[in-house]
């Protein structure tokens, strides 16, 4: 291993080690109050029921993207959903919070599904999750967004105990200067797999500058999921210890560029995501604005920022008028297209795979879906590839992506999505068997695609809280040609008082 090599890794594995104690950190800032008894007082019950159709043979993009997995993408639909939630109530002491929510749904892959189930605790500025639950990764607009580089809202969640800080906690000292929040995470990916049984461990540290009142804030921080453990049908079982743990947890062996020779690559334990995360609040009176970046991580020299173009941009500028025609206005930049190609060294583009590895050849996937940008597609979703590969068949991607979102009249509100990529393959996907051990290019001729979403959600029923939802999608371009879909919903909600 070389000098600058060896530095390079030793610097990343105490980056991510200064990053796992700053999570945990952040969990103690502030003394805890003392714990009280409570009722189950407010639960909120949901119940709604959806319908899908296409002119294709798979739903337009935007109708199955970024939907936690409960559309399927490949046919026809028709579901039911079910759910039950309590938040945390505003008061001192212990708190807890609990949901639950059960998909049954009819398609080419239909399903029943619990899609989240899990209880929380809360004490003082510390918070423990067990379950199943979805979550929002990155300083990105959750309701616009194409989606985190690193993870979105694209698949369903899985399970995971977290301990996380309630919020930003303010840094000892320095007052509402400076603040810090953590989260720290264990999880399991299940056994619908390539390789059955992997683990997840996930944890982030931000920090924020200037309290939330002050016209500017400027937030950054450090993000990093791993996949590892399990049974590959390839290399058998994976080591799970605690020491294995800690390599993974501080980044030990991770890939330092793809030319690395074979005994390195053969150390590599784990499936390594990250990513910085940067972005600037404005106070602008009338509005709020905020800019955002994403750097996206999947290897050492992505720490020094060799990929510095790949990864998501963002700008956003919302209304505090939350009534007005024209609410929130979003735009987003994607490119992940050099990974890690030192051109110099006359490397092609896509040298790294994003979202794939040798290891685990499912990739940045779970039950089917990509974890991060759903722009990057599964090779079961992309054009050309068999629908029995795992991995990732299309991740290398430019995109510009619109939202704008709003409201015609008190009650009823709109939606708009437009997305327009250039998609050019993978440089390296495993060839034609789910087993094969090597890799051959999947490089495609650059393909222009075009994918709109409009979507309207309103009253039904008032006096029964009855809501309607509906959305027509379309997609035309290259890559996945021609098709229109429709979209339509009902959902009822209810509160309880329980004490």
């Amino acid at each position: 291993m070389t000098a600058r090599r060896y530095t390079c890794r030793y610097a990343l594995h105490r980056l991510l080690a200064l990053l796992g104690v700053g999570a945990c950190a952040g969990l103690l800032l502030a003394t805890f109050p003392g714990a009280r008894a409570q009722g189950l007082g407010s639960i909120e019950v949901q119940a709604g029921s959806f319908a899908t159709a296409s002119t294709g043979e798979r739903l337009p993009f935007w109708l199955g993207a970024n939907q936690r997995g409960a559309v399927d993408p490949t046919s026809t639909n028709a579901g039911l959903r079910l759910g039950a939630y309590r938040p945390f109530e505003e008061s001192p002491g212990l708190k807890y919070a609990f949901g639950a929510d059960v998909l049954g749904r009819a398609s080419q892959n239909g399903t029943v599904a619990v899609q989240e189930l899990y209880g929380r605790l809360r004490y003082g500025p510390a918070q423990v999750t067990v379950g199943r639950r979805g979550r929002v990764v990155g300083r990105i607009d959750t309701s616009l967004s194409m989606g985190s580089v690193t993870w979105s809202q694209n698949a369903p969640p899985p399970t995971r105990i977290s301990a996380s800080s309630n919020g930003y906690l303010p840094v000892p000292g320095l007052g509402d200067v400076a603040a810090i929040r953590g989260y720290f995470a264990h999880g399991w990916f299940g056994d619908d797999r390539f390789t059955s049984g992997a683990l997840l461990h996930e944890k982030s540290l931000y920090l924020r500058l200037l309290p939330p009142s002050s016209p500017v804030t400027a937030h950054a921080g450090l993000v990093h999921h791993a996949m590892w453990g399990g049974d590959s049908p390839l290399r058998g079982p994976q080591e799970v210890s605690l020491r294995q743990w800690a390599n993974v947890s501080f980044g030990l062996n991770i890939a330092g560029r793809p030319t690395q020779t074979q005994e390195e690559t053969d150390q590599v334990d784990a499936n390594h995501v990250a990513m910085y995360d940067f972005s600037l609040d404005v106070d602008l009176g009338t509005a709020k604005g905020r800019v955002y970046r994403q750097f996206y991580i999947e290897d050492t020299p992505g720490l020094w920022f060799r990929n510095v173009w790949d990864g998501l941009w963002g700008a956003r500028i919302q209304l505090k008028d939350s009534e007005a025609l024209v609410h929130t206005l979003l735009w987003e930049h994607l490119r992940m297209t050099r990974q890690g190609a030192r051109f110099d060294q006359g490397e092609d583009r896509g040298a790294d795979g994003y979202y794939n590895h040798f290891k685990y050849k499912g990739g940045w996937t779970y039950r089917g879906r990509t974890l991060g940008t759903p722009l990057l597609t599964p090779a079961s979703a992309t054009p050309g590839l068999s629908d029995n590969l795992p991995g990732v068949g299309n991740n290398i991607v430019v995109a510009h992506h619109l939202g704008v979102e709003g409201n015609f009249r008190s009650g009823l509100s709109y939606r708009v999505l437009g997305t327009y990529s250039r998609n050019y393959g993978a440089a390296n996907k495993v060839c034609g068997s789910p087993r094969c051990r090597s890799t051959t290019s999947r490089l495609i001729g650059r393909q222009d695609q075009w994918s709109f979403r409009l979507g309207v959600r309103g009253p039904l029923v008032e006096q029964y809280n009855l809501r309607f939802r509906a959305a027509a999608a379309l997609d035309t371009g290259e890559f996945y040609g021609e098709r229109v879909g429709l979209q339509i919903g009902v959902q009822w909600r209810g509160l309880y008082s329980i004490e």
